[in-house]
């Protein structure tokens, strides 16, 4: 064979894989029904966001490679060239660009280490719509909480209170679930319990913090308003979190935050979701309710028993009238751990050391602290579901993202075992160190039973119901204004 043949059949043989490797990415989907349960981005019905991130910065890249490599020899170098000089002035826009919109992005958030703010004196106004936060594709869509429209007001110290006093009966530490989110002010716990109550509270919560943030905001705020009584809200969905405790400031993590927090990034996954993404079915008219069980149910059996997500968003309550909840894989399987392995994790560990470094600041300012668990939708429900889920069911939803699962007909029963560890380890904690110890579990477990929407559809937070609930709990083990302490040492 001639070295121009020979040439020639590198180039082909090259051509062959490009082509190939763009075609198999095309032609093999993502594990759907493991995006579902993630509740991931699913586009064009079979992808993930990062396949079809993939293929699109792998098609240019094969395209400029076939360029250069089917280019005539006597050109390839000028070719090369210009294709250097092109991805170098289009890395130079894009990074002058992102620069340029970074500084003009306005932040709702001050981070100062470990204390989490808003901005302060702000009113800001939105709507909640309780819908899938990403483009994918569960079997069906039932109806959700209705419509919120929420104000949302911060103070002169970056909070979420309406009031402005130099003391406060009660101070309330914790995150989203004491802030408030997506619902209004008048609507949050922390504002009911005090019309329940007539004592005055102040809402130290802020999204997105943890138990070091908690600490933090109580010892530069909390401890200065000389309140009698902290409730700190540790809601177990987050607060137990190894990555909580990790150092924020490593080269790798802030390369990380910077690179996901990049506006052409936010803005072309944005585009790309909008753009590709989509659902199967139309939500229902949510005022229909008969006609709405009926053609969930229909749906339910045209998608498939045996898919692992047919049965999601779950329907709870009354038969004739159930609320809906979904929730993902990995936060179930969370508490799918056993007491052993969760007390020797650094997140257990590093959140009962911070949580006692709590305990003395209130003991040091003349504080009675009392630990709110509130738990999340996942744990909260699953006993609700395991009546209405099979063995196999329930089997194959966990087996997307678990391995060596115990068999199906005593998976009900081991994961049962285990969904209270987390609560338990706290509220030991609380009994050895003389702290007040309240769960949320039941009542809104039994709220929900009862077809009382205590968390939103798609969202992991509480619904207004869920505050009213809570504080109904909070204002019953409180007692009144005139109450030196807590009316009980437990909660309920």
């Amino acid at each position: 064979m001639s070295a121009t043949g020979r040439h020639n059949g590198g180039k082909w043989a090259w051509t062959a894989v490009v082509v190939g490797l763009n075609l198999t990415l095309w032609i093999l989907p993502s594990r759907v029904s493991y995006l579902i349960a993630q509740n991931r981005d699913v586009l064009l019905g079979r992808y993930s966001v990062e396949r079809v991130t993939a293929l699109l910065i792998l098609g240019p890249i094969s395209a400029v490679s076939l360029f250069l490599t089917w280019s005539d020899p006597s050109k390839k170098k000028r070719r090369q060239f210009a294709v250097a000089a092109v991805a170098l002035s289009l890395l130079a826009g894009v990074a002058v660009v992102d620069t340029a919109a970074r500084l003009g992005r306005s932040h709702g958030y001050i981070v100062r280490y470990d204390f989490l703010s808003r901005l302060p004196n702000r009113v800001n106004h939105g709507v909640h719509e309780d819908v899938p936060s990403k483009a994918f594709l569960y079997p069906t869509n039932p109806p959700a909480y209705p419509d919120i429209e929420y104000t949302l007001t911060t103070d002169a110290r970056g909070f979420r209170n309406r009031t402005d006093y130099d003391h406060y009966d009660v101070v309330a530490i914790g995150d989203s679930f004491v802030e408030g989110s997506n619902v209004s002010d008048e609507q949050v716990w922390p504002v009911l319990l005090a019309e329940k109550t007539g004592r005055s509270i102040y809402n130290l919560g802020m999204s997105a913090g943890n138990c070091v943030t908690y600490h933090e905001s109580l010892k530069r705020i909390g401890v200065g308003l000389s309140p009698r009584i902290v409730l700190c809200m540790v809601y177990e969905g987050n607060d137990f979190r190894d990555s909580n405790y990790r150092n924020r400031d490593a080269p790798t993590r802030r390369v990380g935050r910077y690179f996901r927090a990049s506006p052409i990034r936010l803005a072309v996954k944005a585009a790309v979701t909008r753009g590709l993404g989509g659902r199967t079915v139309d939500p229902p008219d949510a005022d229909d309710a008969d006609a709405t069980v009926d053609e969930i149910r229909e749906d339910r059996a045209r998608a498939g028993a045996d898919d692992p997500v047919s049965w999601l968003p779950a329907p709870v309550g009354p038969e004739d009238s159930p609320r809906y909840y979904a929730f993902k894989i990995k936060d179930l399987l969370s508490h799918f751990v056993t007491a052993e392995r969760f007390e020797q994790s650094a997140g257990c560990v590093k959140t009962l050391e911070k949580l006692g470094e709590i305990k003395q600041l209130c003991d040091d300012h003349g504080s009675h602290l009392t630990i709110v668990y509130a738990p999340s939708k996942y744990r909260t429900l699953t006993p609700l579901l395991m009546d209405r889920l099979t063995d196999s069911q329930l089997h194959a939803f966990m087996s997307l993202k678990a391995d060596d699962l115990p068999e199906p007909e005593r998976l009900k029963e081991v994961l049962a075992g285990r969904l209270d560890v987390m609560e338990s380890a706290i509220k030991y904690f609380c009994e050895t160190r003389s702290i007040g110890f309240v769960s949320l579990v039941e009542p809104l477990r039994e709220a929900m039973a009862q077809g009382r929407q205590a968390y939103f559809t798609y969202d992991q937070h509480w619904t207004p119901i869920g505050h009213e609930i809570v504080a109904e709990v909070l204002a019953a083990y409180l007692g009144g204004s005139d109450a030196e302490g807590p009316a009980c040492d437990e909660g309920e």
